[in-house]
């Protein structure tokens, strides 16, 4: 069974699969812990409260409860205790808006960026784009110990992008732009979720963030060859023997296609959705976000079976195969 990437440790318990941490107060990052830091002295100090309060009201059940109907005595006033349950929820709720205001400012706009990272929400999925052009979709890559700044806003509806474990949520509003900020502390895996209701498949919304280290970011940007090199090339303007169209029906068309090494595979968004071309394996390249009437090419150069996803509309089961032979 896969795992959801935001299925909570009891749940993921309860099915058999290994449990991943998803709980913003199991901090990865310097955003996400002092978002952490500001909740924790709220919680205790609630906590205390709670306590005190809690105790007084039990105290006088049992203390002052009576067993007849007499009238228990009047006490009209007690400045001095009037004075001290006035001031200090004030002296608490001044201190918390002190501590909360303080931090306000580094949550938001943080250090000096590193990075900048586009990002746009679409039903359902996320796109990236990086400093030198390269795009991802639902995956982000990023260098450790690095301050990356995200510009966030959505194709379509209302999104929330947010990543629990390395910072607050960032909405993402049609026609504007957000500005957010993430770093990662470690390497490692991060997950996330559209945290805004954004229609029938708003659960599939996820994404994930990849912390690795600067020659890995690097090397990543530069596209180098992955392990066992290329299978396929992206190419332009070459007679397509293969042709597979994209349409609002959420479908390839058709879906299972075969070829020959050295054909071209053309897809065309033939809808009015976004859609795009991302293989499972990554020795082959994906396509960018494809709007209506884009086209997208690949050159296959070595026989084998590869299959593909929409990730858009991966809930959907937007999937094709294509099987390559000779070579």
């Amino acid at each position: 069974m896969a795992l959801s990437p935001m299925m909570t440790p009891p749940v993921a318990t309860l099915v058999g699969v290994p449990a991943v941490s998803v709980t913003p107060l199991d901090c990865a990052g310097p955003n996400a812990c002092d978002i952490v830091s500001v909740y924790t002295s709220v919680f205790w100090i609630a906590m205390v409260v709670l306590v005190i309060v809690g105790g007084l009201l039990v105290y006088a059940a049992l203390r002052f409860r009576r067993t007849d109907d007499r009238e228990p005595a009047q006490v009209h006033g007690n400045p001095r205790l009037e004075i001290v349950w006035t001031a200090v929820p004030l002296v608490i709720v001044s201190f918390l808006f002190v501590r909360t205001t303080l931090r306000m400012d580094y949550v938001r706009n943080g250090p000096p960026p590193q990075q900048t990272v586009q990002v746009t929400g679409i039903q359902w999925a996320w796109s990236f784009k990086y400093p030198n052009g390269k795009t991802s979709i639902s995956t982000l890559t990023i260098p450790v110990g690095q301050v990356i700044r995200l510009q966030v806003t959505s194709k379509d509806v209302l999104h929330s992008f947010w990543v629990p474990r390395l910072g607050g949520q960032i909405y993402a509003k049609p026609g504007f732009q957000n500005s957010g900020w993430i770093e990662a502390s470690q390497p490692g895996t991060y997950y996330g979720q559209c945290n805004e209701l954004c229609g029938l498949y708003h659960f599939s919304m996820t994404l994930q963030v990849n912390a690795v280290s600067a020659e890995q970011y690097q090397a990543f940007l530069s596209g180098a060859p992955p392990p066992g090199g290329a299978a396929a090339e992206k190419v332009t303007g070459v007679p397509a023997a293969v042709n597979v169209g994209q349409t609002d029906a959420l479908k390839f068309v058709p879906a299972t296609v075969t070829a020959k090494v050295g054909d071209v595979i053309e897809w065309k968004n033939n809808g009015s959705l976004v859609h795009n071309v991302v293989f499972d394996n990554g020795q082959v390249p994906s396509s960018e976000t494809m709007n209506q009437g884009d086209t997208f090419e690949v050159k296959f150069t070595r026989a084998g079976t590869y299959s593909y996803v929409c990730k858009f509309h991966e809930a959907n089961n937007m999937r094709g195969t294509i099987t390559v032979s000779g070579g």
